[in-house]
């Protein structure tokens, strides 16, 4: 592991608080390795950040918390140790991002409290995120809320991808208005993205999702956005053959683990438009792959039915959802040296995905697709 100078002071700082009265601190600061991020924390009477990018607060006072079993975590906090660590190693991804191998840089402070809980802040030069851990003595618990607050420095332009409910097929327009417009009422699924000023940008996200609801967020009627979370489903309704609608709700959001790392909250930071687009930190705040053959992933481009619409013309057959319009695809995919085609919607009968529509030969068009070293996806 390489350590540079200004994470080797933060090392050092870490132990001279840790061999003192830890119980006695209670403010915190972490810096991204190259010290244009900065994280604030306070535990006095309740865990609260600030971030900073290159010395302007882009987000002050945000509180967090977690209702277990009616117990919240991050109120009333007794820091019972602190440690900080420096992490540097280059990633290689088993599927290509927008880079074939990725630099994972960060900083680390994690803040165990008295109660079976810790708060874990990271700071990349990508971004900001924490999570909670827990080591509570139930296997199973009821997580009765999260709170998450995401206050602003200012009533900043936010592109919000507003929801009319939490039923979404997340397909929403991304539309600026200012953070004070958007209602308590109204849900936003991820990502939002703030401009925080100087033509800098924070997206708000999350990473490492994993037996637990997605993050929602809604509005405050001022300066920042909230967490939200759609409550357990007890009872579900299908309708048609995709849309599975709750129609009973539980009064909590998650049973799980009482011993666990739970998702990241990520405010990615990026100081051009474009540097979004290749903002990694999502990808750096995941659990590595639980399997080890990889042998069989092989991205690569596609012709994607769904955008022509199946809109041939000058063939002498009836383009459409069917073995020639389809094969037609296939030799164009061959010819052009692209490793895939997809068939969307409309090649299985609606409510069994098991069984092909009349129109299509599957097997004949497998075959086909085998011959001409053209792979076949199925939506």
């Amino acid at each position: 592991m390489k350590l540079f100078s200004g994470i080797t002071f933060l090392w050092t700082a870490s132990i001279l608080l840790t061999t003192g009265n830890v119980m006695a601190q209670s403010s915190y600061d972490l810096r991204s390795p190259d010290n244009r991020i900065e994280i604030r924390i306070r535990t006095a009477e309740r865990v609260k950040y600030d971030v900073l990018f290159k010395g302007n607060i882009l987000l002050q006072d945000c509180t967090l918390s977690l209702n277990v079993e009616h117990q919240v975590l991050g109120v009333s906090p007794k820091v019972t140790s602190s440690k900080e660590r420096s992490y540097d190693q280059v990633e290689t991804p088993v599927v290509r991002q927008k880079f074939a191998k990725i630099r994972d840089h960060y900083n680390e402070l994690k803040l165990t409290m008295d109660g079976g809980y810790a708060v874990v802040f990271r700071a990349y030069n990508e971004g900001a995120a924490y999570r909670f851990e827990t080591s509570l003595p139930q296997q199973q618990v009821k997580i009765y809320g999260e709170e998450s607050a995401f206050n602003f420095s200012r009533d900043s332009i936010v592109y919000y991808p507003q929801e009319d409910s939490f039923f979404s097929h997340n397909e929403r327009k991304y539309l600026p208005q200012h953070l004070s417009e958007i209602a308590p009422a109204f849900l936003g699924s991820l990502p939002a993205v703030v401009d925080v000023g100087g033509g800098a940008k924070l997206a708000i996200a999350e990473s490492d999702v994993e037996d637990y609801p997605g993050l929602w967020l809604r509005g405050t009627g001022g300066n920042g956005l909230a967490a939200t979370f759609e409550p357990y489903p007890l009872k579900t309704k299908l309708e048609r053959d995709r849309d599975l609608r709750v129609v009973e709700s539980a009064d909590y959001i998650a049973i799980t683990s009482g011993t666990r790392t739970f998702p990241w909250r990520v405010m990615g930071i990026a100081e051009k438009d474009g540097d979004l687009l290749t903002n990694q930190i999502l990808w750096l705040l995941q659990r590595p792959a639980q399997f080890q053959d990889t042998s069989w992933i092989k991205p690569g481009k596609v012709a994607w039915d769904w955008w022509n619409d199946w809109n041939l013309y000058d063939v002498d057959f009836h383009a459409g959802i069917n073995t020639q319009t389809y094969k037609y695809y296939i030799d164009f995919a061959a010819k052009y040296g692209v490793p895939y085609i997809i068939l969307d919607e409309g090649w299985y009968k609606l409510g069994n995905v098991l069984e092909v529509v009349p129109e299509i030969n599957m097997d004949e068009l497998s075959a086909y697709a085998k011959q001409k070293n053209v792979g076949l996806i199925l939506w």
